[in-house]
């Protein structure tokens, strides 16, 4: 396979060193020529990252995995030396993503291989894959996984919180890092088929092309438009009630190869989520692979609701989240889809999809009714109107989302929607449309002119004549006595004949 100079039959072999200025080059390596060492080092790009004065702390070695177009794939090991700061050295492996499979990313953690120093001969050989396997590799890394039991099942809830976004993870020990990849692989990889299993036991803060697994040590300076969701592992940060509870029930399986007592009376249904939205005000970027968006069963939208005014389709996390929603069978499965939508929204500034989705089906108003006591529905309509138009934070709500507001609070007939909206946002911003509501509410009906009149005097009205109930009543009555006199004159007259 060819592509951009690069040519591999087997895995290959680099030495990468990254001096203090960023240059990048080749000391050694298996590949055929310079074309193909120079189109790997632009491939890998920011991925051979530098280390800097703020790096000194860093562990002595890290490992990735990443995987790039047209079917490649590398498996970076990073070594620094103290004697040497601000230089980088990188020895990779490089290949066929079909190869170099996430695994055997992983297995080759032990491998011993590796190199730290630059090697003497320039001409490194190529490899097979079943060279990278180590005996009990797996085994090893299952059971300290195991040994971190929590901190593996609130990792887990994340990713079916979020499956296709990246994750940061703050709190893991250095030590535990692969092996905590390698289960997260195992019980995962089989139910969310569309995750990416890149890695990183080190991250370098930068906004490029994130792995879908990145360790920390101290929280990143950014984010950018990565949609990286970072979660503290020491700090009891969970996902949602439902998918801590998914993900606790899967740990006990993969530990004891069978279902925990009681995984049947699970909260609700456990499905598998949809991702977390980017931790940006920028759009959330399309995945390579798209999934047709479920289609949202329709649902009987009250007569007291406003028909959808937003244009194109919400995306299709939102709208298998608002469909969890709207089918929930009693206020307890309501609850915990409410808090499936809380949890998926909350580091997104921008929830435009999610407020089209949610007008779509009627702002859930039927399912709110049928299945929430009066008395708590006030409490319903706050979360439901935080979601749609809150933010991370009240100062940070997009211009959009306050346009939605006061088009709502003037247009929707919904009163109980707009008591929300006045509660969650600013009375002075909402006080103009609200004052339309009310003139729009009040304004007096004209009265049908027609109304109230019989035939005849519908036919008077029409030619342009004025005419009133009264007058209408009249004028009949009169045609009736004149009608009564004219048969009576016509009797006496066939009569006077006849006789």
């Amino acid at each position: 396979m060819a592509s951009a100079g690069i040519v591999t039959t087997a895995v290959e072999q680099a030495f990468f060193h990254r001096a203090e200025d960023g240059t990048a080059s080749v000391l050694a390596s298996s590949l055929d020529g310079e074309q193909a060492e120079l189109a790997w080092i632009d491939q890998l790009g920011s991925h051979l990252g530098g280390i800097g004065a703020a790096d000194a702390s860093r562990p002595v070695h890290a490992l990735g995995y990443f995987t790039f177009p047209e079917g490649f794939a590398a498996v970076l090991r990073r070594s620094r030396t103290v004697q040497r700061p601000g230089t980088v050295d990188f020895h990779a492996l490089l290949g066929l993503a079909e190869q170099l499979t996430p695994a055997v990313a992983l297995a080759a953690r032990d491998w011993p291989g590796w190199q730290d120093e630059p090697p003497v001969d320039r001409r490194m050989p190529r490899l097979r894959p079943q060279e990278l396997h180590v005996p009990d590799t797996g085994a090893r890394l299952r059971a300290r996984a195991l040994a971190q039991g929590d901190m593996l099942a609130r990792s887990l809830a994340w990713l079916l919180q979020s499956p296709k976004a990246p994750l940061g993870l703050l709190g893991c020990p250095q030590e535990d890092r692969t092996a905590l990849v390698w289960a997260l692989l195992e019980i995962a990889s089989p139910r969310l088929g569309q995750r990416e299993w890149t890695f990183c036991t080190h991250g370098v803060d930068q906004d490029g092309s994130p792995a879908a697994i990145t360790f920390f040590d101290t929280p990143p300076a950014r984010t950018g438009s990565t949609g990286r969701i970072i979660v503290d592992l020491r700090r009891g940060q969970g996902a949602s009630p439902l998918n801590e509870y998914r993900a606790n029930a899967m740990v006990y399986r993969y530990e004891y190869g069978v279902d925990p007592p009681g995984v049947d009376a699970a909260p609700g249904q456990l499905s598998v989520p949809v991702p977390v939205p980017a931790q940006s005000t920028a759009p959330v970027p399309a995945a390579p692979t798209q999934i047709p968006p479920t289609q949202t069963p329709p649902t009987q939208t009250p007569p007291t609701q406003t028909a959808p005014t937003n244009t194109g389709p919400p995306a299709g996390w939102a709208v298998e989240l608002v469909q969890d929603l709207t089918t929930a069978r009693d206020e307890r499965s309501l609850d915990s889809a409410l808090t499936e939508l809380e949890h998926a929204v909350a580091a997104l500034d921008d929830r435009h999809d999610v407020r089209t989705a949610l007008e779509n089906v009627g702002w859930a108003a039927s399912v709110i009714h049928r299945q929430v006591p009066f008395y708590r529905r006030e409490k319903v309509y706050d979360r439901v109107v935080q979601v749609a138009f809150g933010a991370t934070d009240p100062g940070l709500a997009t211009p959009g989302a306050r346009a939605e507001a006061r088009r709502l609070a003037e247009s929707s007939d919904s009163d109980e929607l707009v008591r929300a909206l006045v509660r969650a946002g600013d009375g002075d911003e909402l006080a103009p449309a609200l004052a339309r509501r009310w003139i729009r509410q009040h304004q007096p009906v004209m009265p049908d002119p027609a109304a109230g009149l019989g035939p005849v005097g519908r036919f008077f009205l029409y030619r342009g004549l004025a005419m009133t109930p009264a007058r209408e009543r009249r004028l009949l009555g009169a045609m009736l006595v004149l009608a009564l006199l004219l048969s009576c004159l016509v009797g006496l007259v066939v009569g006077g004949v006849v006789w």
